[in-house]
């Protein structure tokens, strides 16, 4: 049996730069009762697995203020309003390790948080690596970090990273051989 929902009435209650907040009422024709659900509506992201010739992989360590955390991750960043996730993740790799890459290709997307936010992130596999940089964002303090793929994979597979796109992206590149 399939289960139909109905939003029955929706409202904002939180208007941001990158996020927006909504409260939506919804029925479910399965249990016949209307659930309040709070969405964080975002415009999508991307992240960026950057290998070099000698097949290695750069990281940024950042920190992130939700965690209270300075981590270890690959590249990303937010859709700005009209920008495809191809030429975000061109600004990203720039912005970030101060890089632009020869071959920029999407290895899969997949959604964050799909129990209370829309965002989903495509990822990209980028190649052909030449330094070409472009100012970091006023709020981010970034170090990169050059790590061989498979040491970083291994590390991944231990349940050394936390990030959880750095994984995902990892291994959706690692499956599909790219």
């Amino acid at each position: 049996m399939k289960t139909k929902f109905e939003v029955v009435s929706s409202k904002y209650v939180y208007r941001g730069r990158v996020v927006h907040l909504r409260t939506d009422s919804v029925s479910s024709s399965l249990r016949k009762q209307i659930v309040c659900r709070e969405v964080v509506e975002h415009p999508g992201s991307v992240a960026i697995v950057a290998i070099d010739e000698h097949d290695n992989v750069y990281l940024v360590s950042q920190y992130r203020h939700a965690v209270d955390k300075v981590l270890m991750e690959i590249p990303a960043g937010t859709l700005e309003k009209g920008e495809s996730s191809f030429d975000t993740a061109k600004r990203e790799l720039r912005e970030e390790i101060g890089m632009s890459a020869d071959h920029l290709i999407s290895a899969g997307s997949f959604y964050l948080a799909p129990g209370y936010s829309s965002e989903t992130m495509e990822v990209y596999l980028a190649k052909g690596l030449n330094p070409d940089p472009l100012p970091q964002d006023v709020d981010e303090d970034i170090v990169v970090h050059i790590v061989p793929f498979e040491k970083l994979l291994e590390q991944v597979c231990a349940g050394e990273f936390s990030d959880i796109k750095t994984v995902a992206a990892l291994l959706l590149v690692a499956r599909n051989n790219l």
